[in-house]
């Protein structure tokens, strides 16, 4: 290990290779603090979006129990309200498998993603180039 640096030294690279092992350890440093950043954002989203999505199930079954309620008291049965409420629902889950919306949901995720991908390409080359001018 000694010659080596001898040799660094005597060709005077020694400089060179301590910068260019600073830019890589720079380099390194600065996808950590990335993939961190990118990380939080995802936690986030990920966190907003189950918040949202408990919610929304909350006031849909809130929402079914009084139309239920509503629907015996107009139809004067203890549980016929519910029955609809309940064929509605069945309906809706036969109807998804019909048409296969999870097939064409995942397309249109898969979509959504290469265009995000995209979209973040094209956003690194612009900030390359204004950063090379």
């Amino acid at each position: 290990m000694a010659d080596y640096k001898k040799i660094l030294s005597f060709l005077k690279l020694d400089s060179i290779f301590e910068d260019l092992t600073e830019i890589v350890e720079t380099k390194v440093e600065l996808v950590k603090i990335e993939l961190k950043e990118e990380a939080a954002k995802a936690a986030t989203k990920l966190i907003s979006f189950l918040f949202f999505g408990i919610m929304v199930f909350f006031i849909i079954i809130f929402l079914s129990i009084t139309l239920a309620t509503f629907l015996n008291h107009w139809l004067q049965s203890s549980y016929l309200g519910f029955a609809l409420i309940t064929g509605f629902y069945l309906l809706l889950v036969i109807a998804y498998k019909v048409f296969k919306v999870d097939s064409k949901l995942e397309t249109l995720i898969e979509s959504s993603l290469n265009n995000l991908q995209t979209e973040e390409e094209i956003a690194e080359e612009e900030t390359e180039e204004v950063a090379n001018e």
